[in-house]
This record gives C-alpha cells, sequence and structure tokens, in this order.
C-alpha cells in the first residue's frame, strides 16, 4: 500500500505504506541506474494507500490515504 512515483530523473520514489508494525511514514529513493536506494526525508504522517502527483516543479504532492483514520490532509 505505498506509492512509488518515477521522478524527472529517472530516480523512482516509494513512499509510506505498511508492514506488519502498521502504517509507515518513511521514504526512499531507488536509483535504477546504479541499481541502489538511499534515504530521503519521509512523509511528515505515516500514510498508506495514499495519492501522490508530480508536479510540474519537480516537487511531488502527497494526498489522503489512511493511518489509523483516512487522512484528508496534503503533505
Amino acid at each position: 500500500r505505498h506509492t512509488a512515483t518515477m521522478l524527472a530523473d529517472g530516480r523512482v520514489l516509494v513512499a509510506g505504506g505498511e508492514n506488519s508494525g502498521g502504517t509507515l511514514a518513511g521514504a526512499e529513493l531507488y536509483n535504477p541506474s546504479t541499481n541502489l536506494w538511499s534515504s530521503t526525508a519521509g512523509l511528515s504522517q505515516a500514510r498508506r494507500s495514499h495519492s501522490v502527483t508530480l508536479l510540474a516543479n519537480g516537487r511531488v504532492l502527497v494526498a489522503g490515504g489512511f493511518s489509523t483514520s483516512a487522512l484528508n490532509g496534503f503533505q
């Protein structure tokens, strides 16, 4: 229930989701050209089943999803 969003430079942002411990706020970047993962700033609130949109300015909009209940806010 995470998201994977391809960025303009070809890297993939993987954010949120859930595991056996609950809903996640973490985010990582995957670089397919080097096959390496790196940490990046996480979400301010843990989310799963959320929506992510890559904006024209290169920023990423995260909206909705669930934590312990439905989330309405943007990030």
